[in-house]
């Protein structure tokens, strides 16, 4: 019998999550999003695919692991969906669904008119 135990993610992993998550504390419309920006945000989801190739070389061999001789296995879901989340929120913001609200003028709020008398 194995005894799953779970780590804590690789310090890379989450140092990008805590330098792609600043950015999604505010959306912004797509002409908001300067080039510099847009282009770190496509150099992490570039880094992002290469951990991906990772996982999946670190997924085989735990796979191929001997059960009697590994006690402790890394989440490989966990990682992979939370990799995906931030593709996702990284796409979303980069493209989101529907344009934000623009900004309204604001009201006169004057409706009396005088010239009657």
């Amino acid at each position: 019998m194995t005894v799953r135990q779970r780590f804590s993610f690789p310090t890379l992993f989450t140092s990008l999550l805590f330098a792609s998550s600043y950015s999604f504390v505010c959306p912004a419309q797509a002409g908001d999003i300067d080039e510099i920006q847009r282009r770190d945000l496509a150099l992490i989801q570039t880094q992002i695919e290469q951990i991906k190739v990772v996982v999946d070389r670190i997924d085989a061999r735990q796979q191929n692991a001997d059960p009697e001789s590994t006690r402790i296995y890394f989440d490989i879901p966990r990682l992979r969906s939370d990799l995906q989340s931030i593709t996702g929120g990284i796409d979303d913001y980069l493209a989101p669904d529907r344009l934000l609200p623009r900004q309204l003028r604001p009201l006169d709020g004057d409706y009396l008119d005088d010239r009657g008398q």
